[in-house]
C-alpha cells in the first residue's frame, strides 16, 4: 500500500490531484484500478491513508486508564508519528493534504468519524457504554491539537520538532490562554 501511496503523491505533486485518474497510479504502480478502489476506497485516501494508525489505535489503548485523555493521546501520537521511517513521504502528503481542498474535506470527513472512535475509547476507558458530550469535546479538542501541530510542522517544511509542537498543542488545548 504504501510502494501505491508514494506512486499517487508523485504524480499528484507534478501532473496534479485533479488530473491524475486512479487508473494511471494503477498502471505505474502495477497493481489494477480495482485493487487500488479496494485497499483505499476513494482517490483522496491514496493520500490520507496512514499505515500507522494502527499504532495510535494501540498505544492508545495501552495508555488510557494509566494518563489522562489528552495525555494519552499526545503520547499515542507522538509515537506514531515521530521519527517515521517513511517521514519524507509523511511530509509531502501533509502538503497535499492542506494544499487540495478535495483531500482537505476528505480529511474532515475522517476526522469526524475519528472524533467519534476516539470518544469511543475515552468513554469505554471510564466503563460507560455512552458516549458522553465531555468525551466529544476532549476527542474533538486531541483531533484540532494535532492538526494545528500538522499544519505547523509541513509549513515549517520539517524543521520544526513534530515531537515538541504536538506537546505544545495538546499543553495549549488543556490549558488555553
Amino acid at each position: 500500500m504504501r510502494a501505491v501511496q508514494s506512486a499517487a503523491v508523485a504524480m499528484f505533486e507534478i501532473d496534479g490531484f485533479d488530473a491524475t485518474t486512479v487508473e494511471s497510479v494503477a498502471e505505474r504502480s502495477g497493481v489494477s484500478a480495482s485493487t487500488i478502489y479496494r485497499q483505499f476506497g476513494t482517490k483522496e485516501k491514496l493520500v490520507l491513508w496512514d499505515e500507522r494508525d494502527p499504532v495510535v489505535d494501540a498505544e492508545l489503548v495501552e495508555r488510557l486508564g494509566r494518563q489522562s485523555a489528552l495525555e494519552a493521546f499526545r503520547d499515542a501520537v507522538t509515537v506514531a508519528l515521530v521519527d517515521r521511517d517513511d517521514s519524507d513521504l509523511f511530509l509531502r502528503r501533509l502538503r497535499l493534504i492542506y494544499a487540495e481542498p478535495t483531500i482537505l474535506g476528505a480529511a474532515a470527513q475522517q476526522e469526524h468519524s475519528d472524533r467519534i472512535e476516539l470518544a469511543e475509547a475515552f468513554a469505554a476507558t471510564e466503563r460507560r457504554k455512552k458516549v458522553t458530550i465531555a468525551d466529544e469535546i476532549t476527542a474533538a479538542v486531541c483531533l484540532a491539537a494535532l492538526d494545528v501541530a500538522l499544519d505547523h510542522w509541513q509549513k515549517s517544511n520539517a524543521e520544526t520538532d513534530l515531537g515538541e509542537l504536538i506537546s505544545q498543542t495538546i499543553a495549549g488545548a488543556a490549558s488555553p490562554g
